[in-house]
């Protein structure tokens, strides 16, 4: 048991690429999606290559920060990564066509409308909050959810404390490769699949939008909402771990993110409330896993000077 605590995040990666494997051998398809077109896989080598330098410019100026060689700690995070955009490559739509699912679409919309009254895009539309400026600002928060794992990483890296560095990575791990089950098994396209109730959003036909789905996204990536899980999940795991400001930065990043989601169109509001649900079930998951850390044993110095001054006074009293 301790051996599976202190090494899930390899043992999650190994299974996931020989399941990789074998479906690639099995539909003859590639495994990976090649580097220079996969947009995630080379901003997040980025981020740690960026990291990588701090930690060689805190060794040369005498900082006390963590070993550079501890690099490699990012690989999981990494391999996760990858095999996102591997599912879009080995084709996973096909994937679960195969599988005989069918795509759950209209169930989400439903779901919605009784839970909501109506799907929550609509909201947006309704109150004027589909205009240009606006979404603008919802797609660049949309967007920090790419950079949020790395820099929460990064940060305890660079600040030496492993062990909470390790606790964020077996979470997210957790919550990445439990998504992609779900995106197999429950197929989700998300509402720019189903006719447009209001009027088309004005960066639709964009090169840049376009260029966002078909690098960043596959046809059933919607449930449960990724975008909403990972930032709630590094808020809940470093509550108690940041400073103040860092703190509330990470909070209102987080719902700017999840709010983008719904404004841009790209998840059902029970996307949205799957994904809380994820990010609490998978902070427990990584709790629940890490290794225990060995508990000292208590000093007995402090009762041995207890016991002195309990004894003192009769020694003075039978020198008398």
């Amino acid at each position: 048991m301790d051996f599976l605590r202190r090494w899930m995040d390899e043992i999650l990666t190994i299974l996931f690429l020989l399941l990789l494997f074998l479906v690639a051998y099995l539909r003859n398809s590639p495994i990976f999606e090649p580097i220079h077109s996969g947009g995630l896989t080379r901003k997040t080598l980025l981020g740690v290559a960026v990291v990588l330098v701090i930690l060689f410019v805190g060794k040369i100026v005498g900082l006390h920060t963590q070993n550079p060689r501890s690099i490699v700690e990012f690989a999981p995070l990494v391999v996760a990564l990858m095999a996102y955009e591997s599912l879009k490559h080995m084709h996973a739509t096909a994937l679960t066509v195969w599988l005989g699912i069918q795509p759950r679409d209209s169930l989400m919309m439903a779901a919605d409308v009784a839970l909501f009254g109506k799907s929550p895009y609509l909201w947006f539309a309704q109150w004027g909050l589909d205009k240009p400026g606006f979404l603008s600002v919802m797609t660049i928060f949309y967007g920090l959810y790419y950079a949020a794992p790395v820099a929460a990483l990064g940060w305890f890296m660079i600040a030496g404390d492993m062990a909470q560095f390790r606790l964020i990575r077996r979470g997210v791990v957790i919550a990445l490769y439990g998504g992609y089950c779900s995106y197999v098994l429950i197929p989700v396209a998300g509402p720019l699949s189903m006719p447009a109730a209001v009027k088309p959003l004005f960066f639709g036909t964009m090169t840049g939008f376009q260029f966002l789905l078909a690098h960043y996204r596959y046809s059933f990536d919607c449930f449960p909402s990724l975008h909403t899980t990972i930032p709630w999940l590094l808020v809940l795991l470093c509550r108690n771990k940041l400073p103040g400001w860092l703190m509330t930065i990470a909070v209102l990043a987080s719902i700017g993110v999840t709010l983008s989601t719904i404004a841009l169109r790209l998840h059902y509001g029970v996307d949205v409330l799957a994904g809380l649900a994820w990010a609490w079930a998978a902070a427990v998951l990584a709790r629940v896993s890490s290794p225990r850390e060995p508990v000292a044993a208590p000093s007995i110095a402090p009762r041995v000077a207890m016991v002195k001054r309990i004894i003192a006074p009769v020694r003075s009293a039978k020198c008398d």
